[in-house]
């Protein structure tokens, strides 16, 4: 187990001991409200001079209490001094879609990074976009969560966390799941001519999912079914319906997706349907879905101001190793009861850094923002060679898993699993104030033991000066990272009704 960093090795204290904590009655979610300069908004000097834009970035200001940093030119790594003198630890970057690249996407991780000497993130950051500054505004958080109920996907997911949900199936050929009341139906089979891809988008209709997970084929400007059983794609500002025989006309198409448009007419494609309903979107397994590639009209792009999309975590260039991506999606599942989503993006990707040695950690990737592929497996291999990383499968997959997974939306937004779901997350996570501490009861929420990473975003930063105290189970676990942002114990083993206790003092 690699330990945590060494500015703050020492800081905790394991005790084996009775659970002393103020009344489990005053324990309460570990909701997050962010202190008076917490937050910051980045936004270039180009889209601040667009009233719209700066509009949106002012809604955010003002909601958070929040502090306005523009960055001059074309590159995000303008603003890193404003950053580190500000100490944030939420970051909304307002951008304009023709902003969006591969290439900012990962400027942003590495500055995430470098607020301080360690090689973990030290705030949680969100793209704030749209087709408009009016449509970005919208990725504001809402006073209360969202309430996800209806799911629908290319893949399988836990659908016993959902009243209503369907998925195509990546295991056969035209196969299907459905769910009603939380519980799945058997594995069918479409009837002989149906075209899975207006399957799909009936069930969008019908079921007007709130979550959707994606793991097909796909580029910045469509989404196949399973098995090339059709596709989805974005052009004009609205996703469209082609069925399997167009999928080789279409392949001709994207050469060029400015001509995108004009395909959908010419074929007389149908307009996938609009649903009002605000949506989590994570592409946990698809190639390049994630990058905007510097036009509203890209997947990602049209997610957010056609179809409500307030959350979205994407691969921006050929997904491969997919760690960030998967573990985005297990992080939410398989957190605590208000992990959120941005919270999971982020917590996969620092499990991701503390799996790589420390120096394959902090080299930086060429990224390409004009071809719609970006990194290869082969400039990894090479990249590792010359700063002497050994080359094996998880050095060279993680390295090129780093740094390419994007993240929509405000970083705050967040969305919970229905109270009625059949299935749980495996976390219950509550806090509870006692003079300049938090303290954090955390327990096994099935009812059986459990046996999960366990990752903890802290509401207020830990005072690194002095000591975390973890007690109340039997076997008292060592933090795998922990910083003055948050902690992580992986495979924290917790048995039926057994509570671990972290007593975390609040820096001032």
């Amino acid at each position: 187990m690699k330990s945590v960093f060494p500015a703050i090795a020492a800081t905790f204290l394991c005790v084996p001991a009775a659970l002393s904590a103020p009344d489990p009655a005053s324990f309460r979610d570990a909701e997050i409200v962010p202190a008076p300069g917490e937050y910051v908004v980045l936004i270039s000097e180009k889209t601040a001079a667009r009233a719209d834009w700066k509009a949106a970035a002012d809604e955010f200001v003002a909601r958070y209490a929040g502090t306005l940093v523009r960055w001059d030119g074309n590159d995000a790594d303008a603003a890193r001094d404003a950053l580190r003198r500000l100490q944030p630890r939420y970051v909304a970057v307002v951008a304009a879609p023709e902003e969006i690249d591969r290439v900012l996407i990962a400027s942003l991780h590495r500055i995430s990074r470098e607020m301080n000497d360690d090689v973990y993130g030290d705030f949680l950051w969100g793209v704030v976009t749209g087709k408009n500054g009016e449509e970005a505004a919208k990725q504001l958080a809402k006073d209360e969560p969202l309430m996800l109920e209806r799911a629908i996907g290319t893949t399988n997911f836990d659908q016993g966390r959902f009243r209503r949900s369907f998925f195509v199936t990546d295991w056969s050929p035209r196969q299907f799941v459905e769910t009603e009341n939380f519980l799945s139906s058997e594995k069918k089979f479409a009837e002989p001519g149906a075209e899975m891809a207006e399957m799909f988008a009936a069930r969008w209709e019908k079921i007007r999912p709130q979550f959707v997970i994606s793991a097909s084929h796909a580029t910045e400007f469509n989404l196949e079914m399973p098995f090339g059983e059709g596709l989805i794609f974005s052009a004009g500002g609205n996703f469209h319906v082609a069925k399997k025989s167009l999928l080789p006309e279409f392949a001709e198409q994207l050469k060029a997706p400015k001509t995108l448009p004009e395909f959908a007419r010419e074929k007389n494609l149908a307009t996938f349907p609009k649903t009002p309903d605000e949506k989590i979107w994570i592409a946990a397994g698809n190639c390049l879905f994630g990058d905007m590639f510097r036009t509203a009209d890209s997947m990602a792009g049209t997610a957010i101001s056609a179809q409500n999309v307030r959350q979205l975590v994407g691969y921006t260039v050929p997904s491969w190793f997919g760690e960030i991506g998967w573990g985005s999606n297990d992080k939410f599942f398989n957190g605590h009861q208000t992990t959120s989503v941005g919270q999971a993006w982020f917590f996969a990707t620092q499990l991701l850094l503390n799996g790589l040695p420390e120096n394959a950690a902090r080299i930086p990737v060429p990224l390409t923002a004009t071809d719609m592929s970006g990194i290869t497996f082969e400039a990894t291999v090479d990249l590792l060679r010359e700063n002497g990383v050994a080359l094996t499968r998880e050095n060279v997959g993680r390295v090129y898993d780093r740094d390419v997974v994007a993240f929509y939306g405000d970083p705050l937004f967040r969305a919970r699993f229905s109270p009625d779901a059949l299935s749980v997350p495996p976390w219950d996570c509550r806090v509870a104030t006692e003079g300049d501490a938090q303290i954090f009861a955390v327990r096994g929420a099935r009812g059986n033991a459990v046996k999960k990473d366990f990752c903890l975003w802290f509401p207020r930063r830990f005072d690194a000066t002095k000591t975390l105290k973890i007690e109340g189970a039997a076997i008292v676990p060592e933090p795998t990272i922990l910083t003055e942002n948050f902690v992580v114990f992986r495979d924290l083993e917790l048995a039926a009704g057994e509570t671990l206790t972290l007593t975390v003092p609040v820096k001032k």
